[in-house]
């Protein structure tokens, strides 16, 4: 999903995808009578970055993640008629959201500025081209593989899927126009015809993925924290779902994410690559790394 970016749209395939259900916050009951109010997104954020510890950034950006786990899911948090504007939310997440957050928030340890400020100028930054420019909905990064090819380019991100054994991926990128109907923009035809371009653009792209018989045989090689991105038959599409690769006690990599399935985020119960295996439309996994300075 997130990037796709786009992950909302992949819960239209209702038939491939199960679909998500809504949580929502209720208040907490105090001592019978009053109320507690929820945290607001700032609150949230520096109490998880006061929590944060690591060594690097792979680390920090873990802790980070394994500190939201159990967190509601929720789509279509950034799909909206009104004007495009950098949504926050840490609150809940779904799958690209949860990434791009946890992300956003381990940029801040690069620089040693974990102020608020900072994490929303990461934020912007990961989630719009030209370096965080919000120039409406077509100036959002709607696809995962553009994704880490974007931000391999400006240097926050090392796309790392070929050095590991990644062959070559080939597909006509056009999910978010050809399911335009779909689209709280649907109707809007000149913005269709703009993603349309983006769409051409990234699938002249060179990309590599490694197909999911071959992960077993590479996950020495995978960090914890490292991004994974999980690749897709469905037409269109690059990818359906995406975490972080998270090392667990028995020393086998395991996926942390935001699950529509199970509706929070969560560790997956089995290691990534049995975790895969079964899923028809999941072909293989892109792999992106912090680029340390």
């Amino acid at each position: 999903m997130r990037k796709i970016n786009f992950s909302s749209l992949n819960q239209n395939l209702a038939s491939l995808i199960k679909p998500c259900k809504v949580f929502v916050f209720s208040s907490v009951l105090v001592m019978g009578s009053s109320f507690q109010q929820p945290l607001s997104d700032e609150e949230i954020y520096q109490k998880k970055i006061q929590q944060a510890q690591g060594s690097n950034m792979h680390e920090y950006t873990l802790n980070i993640a394994k500190g939201f786990l159990n967190r509601p899911y929720k789509a279509y948090t950034l799909e909206s008629k009104d004007e495009e504007k950098l949504v926050v939310n840490l609150k809940e997440f779904d799958c690209s959201t949860f990434v791009e957050s946890c992300v956003a928030m381990g940029l801040t340890y690069r620089k040693n500025d974990t102020s608020f400020d900072k994490f929303q100028y990461y934020l912007k930054r990961l989630r719009y081209y030209n370096k965080g420019q919000i120039k409406g909905y077509e100036s959002r990064i709607h696809y995962f593989s553009d994704w880490i090819y974007t931000h391999n380019q400006d240097g926050l991100l090392e796309d790392i899927t070929h050095s590991l054994g990644g062959i070559p991926l080939k597909k006509d990128i056009n999910f978010i126009s050809t399911n335009w109907d779909k689209n709280p923009n649907a109707g809007n035809t000149a913005l269709q015809e703009k993603i349309s371009k983006v769409e051409n653009k990234i699938s002249n792209q060179d990309f590599y993925y490694i197909p999911k018989a071959k992960i077993r045989s590479i996950e020495d090689k995978l960090l914890n924290g490292d991004i994974i991105g999980i690749t897709t038959n469905i037409d269109g599409l690059d990818i359906t779902h995406e975490g972080f690769a998270i090392r667990l006690q028995d020393k086998r990599v395991y996926l942390i994410h935001a699950s529509s399935e199970f509706k929070r985020v969560m560790v997956s119960d089995k290691p990534l690559a049995e975790y895969m295996a079964p899923k028809k439309t999941q072909t293989g996994i892109m792999v992106a790394r912090f680029k340390i300075e």
